[in-house]
Order: C-alpha cells, then structure tokens, then sequence
C-alpha cells in the first residue's frame, strides 16, 4: 500500500542506500580501530532502521493518524477525516454566506431608490428618506465585510485541499527522507510533525467553534421577506403622476395605514386611495420599514461575528495550537532517537 503515496518510493531507496552505507561505516571504523566511527555508524544504522520500521508501516500510520483525525470530530459533515468534514462545513457557511451577500444587495438597491427619492412641489422640495444613508452606510459596510468573509473562507477552503492531498501522501515522505540523513534530520523531524500537525491540529481545533451556518440562514430568511414585501416595492415610473402615489406609499411603508388593506382601518385619504390598487395576496402584509432595518441590520451583525469567529479567528489560534505542536513535536522527531536515547531512559 505504500506505493500510493507520493515519494514513498525514494524514501525506500534512501533508506535502503543509508543502511548500505552506516553499515560501511561501521566496517571501516573496526577495520582501522576508529571507535567514535563505529559509534557513528552504529547510531546511524539505528536511525536508518527506526526509518525503515516506519515506511514499512506507513500505511498503519497514515490510517491510524486518518482514524484519530475523524474520532476527534463531534460535529459530522459527510463522510471523512477532520481536513475533508470541515472543508464541506465550510463550503456550506460559504453558500449561506453568498445567498445572504445577495439579499443585502438587493436591500441596498431597495434603499438607494428610496434614499434618493425628492418630491418636488416647486416652492420647496422634500426628501423623506434622506436619513436613510445612516443604515445604508451600515449595510455597506456588511456587505464589505461579507466579501472579505468570502475570501477568508475560500482560502481556508483551498488550504485544506492542500493539506488533504499533499500533507501524508508528500510532505510525511519527504520529512523521512530528511530525517535519514544526519544533516537534515532536524529538517526532516520538522517537515513530519508539521505534515501531522496539518492533518490532525489544524482542522480539529477548528471545529471545536460553532457553525454559523444556521445564524446566515436566517438573516438571509430575514431579508427575503424585507426585499419580497411587495410593500416596500418601488413604485413604477408610471405610477409617479398619481396624486397619492407616492403619499400613500409612504404612509403604508410607514405602518400608519395600518396592517389591513381592506379599507376598513385606513381612515386617511391617501392611504385609502393607494389601498384600491392593492391586490388580493397584499392583503395580509404589514409594513414598519424603518423597524424592519434595523432588525436586519441586527440580525446581518450576528450571523457576520460568528462568521467572522469560525473563519478567521478559530484558524488564527488553531495556527497557534499547530505550531506550538509542530515544534515540540519536530525537536523530538528530529532528535537522534538511538542506543543513548534507550540508554537514559
């Protein structure tokens, strides 16, 4: 089964070549009585085995790292170790992420026609929804913030498929075949645990955080029944010559007209004039348009701080928590684990 991975073959043929050689090493040392080289020898012959036990059980090893990786998971999402499952939780947080980027779009488009709108009655001019820029600017910037969430999220997404193809199946290959070598055996301890690290720590440590896929489907739910009120609908050019167009918009929007359109709450003559256009699956809708912002803008700032946590503060410290293992595991694995080593203990 070693075969399947990438680089396991010259790692058996570097091993193979070092054991030929510290056992040359070792004959010519007790050959010419030079004992530090016999030494020298032996204790390279002993880390060309501890090698070659490893390689030979590499497969063992790569399931064994696979099966803790997936045990240490409390959260499933499909089938897989921790790299693949949180590589699909964070594909769904993408989609939510995306679905709630495009109704705030929407909003923004919605506000921008109502923020902008002037009624001009030639004496004076008004702009009721001037004070709308406030919650603009809010939304603005979210759904800046959105656009970089996405970013962040791609990227961790990009990096786990990294770490899924090339952390066991090269960079562990490689790290051996550094660590056969007295010079790079430092080098080599070091490429192992950060081959584990990734495949293990990494991912793990994130999934310990909260999903914030369920908080972005809701906001995105929130908005939809903002940018679906056919209350809150821009009025037709054609409509703008109507006496109580846009009276009666604006009174309805505002929530004075009253939840029912049926004509019997409304008492004001605009709203009653802009309630004969409504149609039969309006009837039931209500309208508090500057109450409905706000609850968006609410619900928007949560579901983006806990999108925020998992996508880019949860890596930050899972960074953290990899490194510190990454160090302590590759100054051990890169140590000469020998006859001394065996001796102290």
């Amino acid at each position: 089964m070693t075969e399947q991975y990438i680089g396991m073959s010259i790692a058996v043929i570097v091993v193979t070549a070092s054991i030929v050689l510290a056992g040359i090493i070792i004959g010519v040392g007790r050959a010419f009585g030079y004992r530090r080289l016999e030494n020298f020898g032996v204790e390279e012959l002993v880390q060309s085995v501890i090698n070659a036990a490893v390689i030979g059980g590499i497969a063992s090893v790569i399931a064994l790292i696979s099966s803790i990786s997936a045990s240490v998971v409390t959260e499933k999402c499909g089938i897989g170790d921790a790299p693949a499952q949180l590589s699909c939780m964070l594909t769904g947080v993408q989609s939510a992420l995306f679905s709630l980027f495009q109704e705030s779009i929407k909003a923004l488009d919605i506000l921008g026609y109502y923020q902008s709108l002037v009624l001009d009655f030639t004496a004076f001019s008004i702009q009721p929804f001037a004070n709308l820029s406030s919650i603009s600017n809010v939304l603005a910037s979210q759904v800046f913030m959105m656009q970089l969430l996405t970013i962040l999220i791609g990227l961790n997404i990009h990096m786990l498929e990294f770490v899924t193809q090339n952390a066991l199946a090269l960079l562990f290959p490689i790290g051996l075949v550094l660590r056969t070598f007295f010079i790079s055996r430092k080098a080599g301890g070091f490429i192992i645990a950060l081959a584990i690290g990734l495949y293990l720590f990494y991912p793990s440590f994130i999934l310990i955080f909260p999903n914030p896929e369920y908080e972005l489907l809701n906001a995105t739910v929130r908005l939809e029944n903002f940018t679906n009120n056919s209350l809150y609908a821009t009025i037709p050019v054609i409509d703008l010559n109507s006496n109580y167009a846009i009276a009666g918009k604006l009174d309805m929007m505002s929530g004075r007209c009253g939840a029912s359109t049926s004509g019997t709450n409304i008492t004001n003559s605009s709203c009653a004039a802009y309630a004969s256009n409504y149609t039969a699956n309006m009837a039931n809708l209500s309208a508090d348009f500057t109450g409905d912002l706000t609850m968006i803008s609410q619900s928007n700032s949560g579901a983006i701080s806990k999108t925020l946590l998992y996508s880019a503060i949860a890596p930050l410290l899972s960074l953290l928590v990899t490194l510190v293992f990454v160090k302590e595991a590759g100054e051990l694995l890169g140590s000469e684990i020998g006859i001394s080593t065996f001796s102290a203990i």
